[in-house]
């Protein structure tokens, strides 16, 4: 009977150490580390001002490790990518990806939903080079640029409950 005990005991102890271990990122996390996508295929993605080919085994997993498909990165997803080092400097530049990591928190998923509701809504859908720049309350700013002129850069304010947004040039 103790040795029952002492191995629930253990288990509950286990299971309360790895739920500790999993950490939802903060807005300046994402902030500071990820990228959004714009567009993505089963072959590849574009990210930034670069249009990128998945290499023939490319590593595709979530923050916390899993496994996942081409299919689970979509136009707002927020991931860490890293490329082979070769880009071609044509417009948009073109590169290989070695490896894609989803963010797929819970915060990470909110801020997907609205980016990718602006990215469908856009009527100034020739923009690129998208950064998260702050996050107050539910409203949602991000920046980006003009496809054909990089000097024109805008903000976007997204409200992540309703969907609707404001873009402001900058």
């Amino acid at each position: 009977m103790k040795k029952i005990i002492i191995f629930i005991t253990l288990i509950v102890l286990l299971s309360a150490c790895n739920q500790d271990s999993i950490q939802e990122p903060t807005f300046e996390d994402l902030k500071n580390h990820v990228h959004i996508v714009k567009s993505a295929t089963d072959k590849g993605l574009f990210v930034n001002h670069t249009t990128y080919q998945y290499k023939e085994n490319v590593k595709l997993r979530t923050k916390q490790g899993d496994k996942i498909e081409p299919s689970d990165i979509q136009a707002g997803s927020l991931i860490e990518y890293e490329d082979t080092g070769v880009v071609l400097e044509s417009y948009p530049s073109q590169g290989t990806i070695k490896s894609v990591t989803l963010y797929d928190d819970q915060l990470s998923r909110k801020i997907e939903k609205g980016i990718a509701h602006f990215l469908t809504e856009d009527a100034i859908n020739a923009t690129i080079g998208y950064k998260l720049v702050a996050l107050q309350n539910d409203l949602l700013i991000i920046e980006f640029t003009d496809y054909a002129d990089n000097e024109k850069a805008y903000t976007a304010t997204i409200d992540l409950e309703t969907f609707e947004y404001e873009v402001t040039p900058l």
